[in-house]
């Protein structure tokens, strides 16, 4: 997947309030963004990994993705809430800016971090972090490995998975490309076994953008549709890729809707890794959703985000 990286030189200068087109004459409805990278240029206190790519070095050095940053677009674009997504690409699993910035603002900001799916301590850091930092869930992505298989859909990973259950956290997942169909059924059989997780699948699971009557979605994509506790974030990469590959976002999101239900997508801005400026992308989500109803657009832009991510996680079922 290829990584973008955002302008913030053109998020400063977004200031103009969002036009109204997705909803007519209506007011502008509450905002969640489920999907947003924090990244600080105060590398004493919050060094990058060690292996950051230059750019990315480049970018949280000049253009930091800083709170402050953030909460004057979300201000701007009428983001009531969202998600602070832990950035692989510039802290990995250090997760400590994330958790500051989340400490400092816990009105606006709901954290999702990043742990090793198969690492011993991360049943005991969930617990933990559920409890002192209020998390609301953790995210697994990566390629598979030399079996073919992601790591943190396999028994390796049992522990943070039943750690996730008991605490009732959302797991985010972004399997890459590569063997998605068999990654589709193994979350299907994870949804089964981890009914009191959340299971959040990052740009709805990388359909491949097709104009063909299911759009990209394989059938094991389509099968998911019977699992109640899988959810579907849609985000401003997904809707870019749309683009790239000829296919309608408005079309491919009224088909989603009608497989999935409104009430099992979120939506995401990416902001932070995906390039444009805030208020574009945002209505560029917003356009895309002009041919659903009102109750659809809202339940797809904010409440059911507002009801998923629970500071603490839900707890036992």
């Amino acid at each position: 997947m290829r990584r973008r990286t955002f302008l913030a030189s053109l998020a400063a200068g977004a200031t103009a309030a969002l036009s109204s087109s997705a909803f007519g004459a209506s007011p502008r409805m509450k905002l969640y963004d489920t999907h947003a990278h924090f990244y600080s240029n105060d590398f004493e206190h919050y060094p990058l990994r060690a292996d950051v790519a230059p750019a990315a070095l480049a970018r949280a050095r000049t253009h930091p993705m800083t709170v402050e940053a953030m909460l004057g677009m979300w201000r701007q674009a009428g983001v009531e809430l969202g998600c602070g997504v832990q950035y692989n690409t510039t802290y990995a699993t250090d997760n400590r800016y994330l958790l500051d910035v989340a400490a400092a603002h816990p009105d606006r900001i709901r954290p999702v971090v990043i742990l090793g799916p198969t690492d011993p301590a991360t049943p005991a850091a969930l617990g933990r972090m559920a409890k002192d930092n209020r998390i609301c869930g953790v995210r697994f992505a990566g390629p598979p490995d030399e079996t073919s298989n992601f790591p943190f859909l396999t028994e390796a990973a049992r522990g943070a998975w039943e750690a996730a259950d008991s605490l009732g956290l959302v797991v985010v997942l972004m399997p890459y490309r590569s063997h998605l169909p068999e990654a589709m059924s193994r979350i299907g059989a994870l949804a089964t076994r981890y009914s009191n997780v959340t299971i959040i699948l990052d740009h709805i699971g990388f359909p491949t953008p097709a104009p063909d009557p299911n759009f990209g979605f394989s059938p094991a994509h389509l099968a998911l549709a019977a699992h109640g506790n899988v959810y579907y974030k849609y985000t401003s990469l997904l809707i870019e890729q749309l683009q790239a590959g000829g296919v309608s976002p408005r079309e491919f999101l009224k088909f989603a809707v009608g497989i999935y239900g409104a009430d099992h997508f979120v939506w995401g801005s990416d902001i932070g890794n995906t390039e444009g400026d805030y208020a574009h992308l945002v209505q560029m989500a917003l356009d895309s959703a002009d041919g659903l109803t009102r109750a659809q657009q809202r339940a797809i832009f904010h409440d059911t985000a507002q009801k998923l991510f629970v500071p603490g996680g839900r707890g036992r079922a």
